[in-house]
């Protein structure tokens, strides 16, 4: 018997160059269950900021509007402005590739720079592998939802030390590392 594939969606945003900040497309939605979803659920495509500094993932008042959604009570949000009351909702995101996340408290915040119409914060961050890169000059982000293991570049590092020190690898062979290099002009240089 074969053992199950794995049960996880994944998306890869790649920049032209190096960026400071993740941006990346979102439908939003108003909570409906996936399994049983409305006939035709209005969503909305807006762009997402990807924050690490933000507990909680967030919507603009014109993306709250714009769905029509119910305050579901208010909270007390500390942002990088101060503070204050604002209105929370639950919601469905959609990100790219089909990754979809559901049933997010999120709360309001001001349309600052008009630039983004949600926030991705922690606590979709968290439940999922998120990973950064930025070689060659270009940035690539990576996320998939749910997790499903860890990376480790310290034994990533250890392990092709410990093979590029190995006696078995002539210098005219591939490097261990997978570059398809020859060993002596990757590792062994």
């Amino acid at each position: 018997m074969n053992p199950s594939p794995l049960k996880y969606h994944a998306f890869t945003q790649k920049y032209p160059g190096l960026t400071n900040r993740i941006i990346t497309p979102v439908h939003v939605a108003a909570a409906f269950d996936p399994a049983n979803p409305p006939s035709n659920p209005k969503f909305i495509t807006t762009a997402a900021l990807w924050d690490t500094g933000a507990t909680q993932s967030v919507i603009t008042e014109t993306t709250a509007k714009t769905l029509g959604l119910a305050a579901t009570g208010k909270k007390l949000v500390h942002h990088a402005g101060g503070k204050g009351h604002y209105n929370t909702y639950v919601v469905n995101f959609l990100l790219p590739n089909q990754v979809g996340v559901s049933g997010v408290l999120v709360s309001e915040c001001p349309d600052v720079t008009g630039a983004f119409g949600a926030i991705i914060g922690m606590d979709i961050i968290m439940s999922g592998d998120l990973c950064i890169t930025n070689h060659n000059g270009q940035s690539w982000v990576t996320f998939r939802y749910p997790s499903i293991g860890s990376v480790d570049y310290v034994a990533e590092h250890n392990k092709l030390s410990q093979q590029a020190v190995s006696p078995k690898v002539g210098r005219n062979q591939p490097c261990p590392c997978g570059s398809g290099k020859k060993y002596k002009k990757c590792h062994g240089g």
